[in-house]
């Protein structure tokens, strides 16, 4: 099930818009890929999908479900450009620290 966070951590009034055809809601909204984020760690690989559009909630970053790891299907709905690069650092560290803990699990 897909997971919305809001940046300031707010209940999303639009959430089951979202949840229920996410690639159609971006779409209606004007989101279009700003970035994409392939992460690598020992053999595994997620991608990070940034969009971007003109007007409130400007970023939304995604990132599929790690089922190994825990990690959900999840959205970020993000007000300004810091927070969007602020949270991608992090995302990107988060995924490859859990990726590296899944492998060394699986080799032990």
């Amino acid at each position: 099930m897909l997971q919305i966070v809001r940046y300031d951590r707010q209940p999303e009034p639009r959430a089951e818009d979202i949840a229920a055809d996410l690639m159609g809601w971006l779409a209606r909204e004007g989101y279009t890929i700003f970035s994409t984020v392939v992460v690598n760690a020992l053999g595994q690989s997620m991608t990070i999908d940034v969009y971007h559009h003109d007007g409130p909630d400007p970023y939304v970053l995604y990132h599929p479900a790690f089922p190994p790891g825990g990690l959900g299907e999840t959205i970020y709905l993000l007000p300004d450009a810091n927070a969007m690069d602020e949270l991608l650092q992090r995302a990107q560290q988060m995924v490859a620290v859990l990726m590296t803990i899944i492998a060394r699990r699986q080799m032990s």
